[in-house]
């Protein structure tokens, strides 16, 4: 399997880009539909095939697809944070505060907003200094 680092993070944050105000919007059957065909496109890169729409963006669109790396490892983090404090909470009682505690900082809504605006901030940083 070959790692397909930047096509991972560029799927992330365009995900991150399309999901963020539709689930502020409460659209929740557009939102799933997008999950989906995240799913789907994680798993494309995982076989070795990269997605045309995602190539040609790549290609074509360089500084936004910069900008988008930048951000694309908060959708990642999520997905793997909630699998993980799920799977926790099973292991060990889920009555246990802390769980909870980090659950509802996880679900936070403005969670995503903040860590992409930092990711931009160094993104930004790093690009003109």
């Amino acid at each position: 399997m070959k790692l397909w680092s930047k096509e991972a993070l560029v799927l992330g944050g365009i995900y991150g880009v399309l999901e963020t105000p539709l689930s502020f919007l409460g659209v929740e059957n557009t939102t799933d539909i997008l999950f989906l065909l995240f799913i789907i496109g994680i798993f494309m890169l995982c076989f070795n095939k990269t997605p045309k729409f995602l190539s040609n963006f790549i290609s074509n669109h360089p500084q936004t697809s910069y900008y988008l790396c930048a951000i694309g490892w908060i959708p990642y983090f999520m997905f793997i944070g909630i699998i993980m404090l799920i799977g926790s909470g099973y292991i060990i009682d889920y009555s246990d505060t802390t769980v909870e505690y980090i659950m509802n900082i996880i679900f936070y809504p403005y969670t995503t907003i903040y860590l992409a605006i930092a990711s931009l901030i160094i993104a930004f940083a790093r690009k003109r200094f």
